[in-house]
């Protein structure tokens, strides 16, 4: 019997070992990569997705140890855009005090880096992780804030204007065409040369996405987008509002 009872020990301590593995494999840790990149993707502005779009940004998600199914998420950042957003947030004192006294910052460099404990069942991020206080919960807020901040000053900066690609402009003129208010195609093809002849395609997309924050505009963000689109809409025939 004692012999039995070493053999069921061994077997459920190699079990049990198994399963913490299991937790933590490859294919695990590509998933929680990939969710994790999805979840910023969907949260964030869009200056962040043409970031990673233009492969400016990477992530890598590796196991902290055997011993724990907690897993390790780095993010690398582009430098260019650290010093944008620390730029723009010393030239607003105000603005950089009010952050700093609500518990808010901008990354400070390149790597960010960010320990989290992972639901073995779900393969899900444990919910004390995801509060802002812990680790990964401040590193999705510092990478929000910056690229909020990038999305709001590119919209109507000259800096990043790209040109229009073919694409662009069907992609645009298709969502116009979208308006059942729309009767003829050319109207839509009035809209987007009006756009493109002050704005780029990310330009359009950040004031799009700006459209849709209050506080944007509250802050005066967007106005000038605004009131260009109401002009054009009503230039080349379309509705006064879609």
């Amino acid at each position: 019997m004692p012999n039995i009872a070493h053999c069921v020990t061994t077997l459920g301590l190699l079990f049990c070992s198994q399963s913490v593995l299991a937790c933590l494999d490859a294919q695990a840790l590509n998933g929680l990569a990939d969710k994790e990149m999805q979840y910023m993707l969907q949260r964030i502005p869009p200056a962040f997705a043409d970031a990673v779009s233009d492969q400016l940004i990477q992530g890598q998600m590796t196991a902290v140890s055997a011993d724990a199914c907690e897993a390790h998420w780095q993010l690398r950042l582009p430098a260019a855009d650290i010093a944008e957003a620390q730029a723009l947030l010393q030239a607003d004192p105000a603005k950089q005090i009010m952050l700093a006294a609500q518990g808010y910052q901008i990354p400070e460099q390149a790597v960010l880096e960010a320990d989290f404990a992972v639901d073995a069942g779900s393969l899900q991020v444990k919910h004390q992780d995801t509060l802002q206080t812990s680790a990964l919960g401040k590193l999705r807020a510092s990478v929000e804030l910056m690229y909020a901040m990038l999305t709001q000053a590119r919209a109507n900066g000259q800096s990043h204007a790209e040109p229009w690609t073919g694409a662009d402009k069907q992609a645009l003129a298709a969502d116009c065409q979208q308006s059942p208010s729309v009767k003829q195609p050319a109207a839509c093809d009035c809209y987007v040369a009006g756009l493109a002849e002050k704005y780029s395609a990310r330009q359009v997309r950040y004031n799009r996405y700006l459209s849709t924050n209050p506080y944007a505009f509250a802050t005066g963000n967007g106005a000038d987008f605004k009131q260009l689109d109401k002009k054009l809409q009503a230039d080349c025939g379309l509705a006064a509002s879609r």
